[in-house]
């Protein structure tokens, strides 16, 4: 299976908020194929989230795949994302790094709220409600944002924290 092509910061299908998807369209085939494809997309370069506006197609359609380690067990925290909203957020914020699949040599302070419920439709056509905390709130706020026309600099609020990839991983990661 090849990656799909990503569409890099810059190109206007980033800024623009994405259509929904019909429920129709979970039943086919193609959506089922695409999903498919985003999951491959995003591993195959590294990330852990994949929002349909960055390979193009303006959907409100991301997927998240997490590695997950805990007292030597391997877990793969998988989402398929249809038509997702945050419907509410703690008042406390963390602040972070984040990088890009459409921003491949950015990195840069972002804050994200703790905590998050979210609502959103399953690739199997389910309605799903969930809480989340942590990396795994701070995925999902990312991707949600990418449906909503925002990349991650829009909500940087100390531009000097952006570096590039090299410099993160030299000064930052160490």
């Amino acid at each position: 299976m090849k990656t799909l092509k990503r569409t890099q910061f810059g190109n206007p299908i980033l800024r623009a908020k994405a259509k929904s998807v019909p429920a129709a369209y979970l039943k086919t085939a193609a959506f089922r194929n695409l999903v498919k494809r985003m999951f491959f997309t995003m591993r195959r370069v590294h990330g852990v989230g994949l929002a349909a506006p960055q390979i193009g197609k303006s959907l409100r359609l991301a997927v998240i795949g997490i590695p997950i380690r805990r007292s030597g067990a391997n877990r793969y925290f998988r989402r398929v994302l249809v038509n997702p909203k945050v419907t509410w957020h703690s008042k406390a914020k963390n602040l972070d790094f984040e990088g890009c699949l459409s921003f491949t040599d950015g990195r840069g302070e972002v804050p994200r709220w703790n905590v998050i419920k979210v609502e959103y439709t399953n690739g199997a056509g389910k309605g799903v409600r969930e809480k989340h905390t942590g990396f795994i709130a701070r995925v999902f706020q990312h991707e949600i944002d990418h449906l909503n026309g925002l990349v991650y600099v829009d909500r940087m609020t100390d531009m000097r924290t952006l570096m590039t990839h090299k410099e993160f991983m030299g000064r930052i990661v160490k």
